[in-house]
């Protein structure tokens, strides 16, 4: 029966995707608008941490540190990942920025950061954002991918679940 529903949700995302980014080139919502959005992500994915057990057999065992952020600084945000738990801290901007950072993705403006949070076609691509002069990555790519994929795999959850028997073994 979800796939039924499978047109309206990605009618539904494509709006609200819409809706933002001209909402940003308007000038309308700063960057602290796309720095929540990220936070919001990034905490929805810990509760998916503790709520789902399958969700979280992905990062058992996993360490490390994603640092996003904006050219200008206005958007910092750290997803700390510690063996099986997620922390999404925002800094401070009189705080120091973390020195080594497993991957550090470093946003042109914010209507990049949500290009890459929402992309278009809902298939998430950070090539497809260094292609477009979007993001600068620095770091171990492999962390970035990882995220990609929990990040995918939490917004398919959402639009259109997916059976069991797909993803096990």
């Amino acid at each position: 029966m979800d796939w039924l529903f499978s047109w309206y949700y990605r009618i539904k995302r494509w709006f609200v995707k819409r809706g933002l980014i001209k909402a940003l080139e308007a000038e309308k919502i700063e960057a602290e608008f796309a720095e929540e959005f990220l936070k919001i992500l990034l905490n929805l994915m810990s509760l998916s941490f503790i709520i789902d057990k399958e969700y979280r057999e992905y990062i058992k065992g996993f360490t490390g540190i994603i640092q996003f952020r904006s050219k200008d600084n206005e958007i910092r945000v750290l997803a700390i990942f510690n063996n099986g738990n997620l922390i999404a801290k925002e800094l401070k901007p009189n705080e120091v920025l973390v020195k080594k950072p497993n991957v550090s993705v470093v946003f042109k403006d914010p209507i990049a950061l949500i290009n890459f949070l929402l992309p278009k076609g809902g298939k998430r691509d950070i090539l497809r954002s260094l292609l477009n002069n979007e993001v600068i990555l620095k770091g171990n790519l492999n962390y970035i991918y990882r995220f990609g994929f929990l990040a995918n795999h939490l917004q398919l959850e959402q639009n259109f679940p997916i059976p069991k028997f797909l993803y096990k073994n």
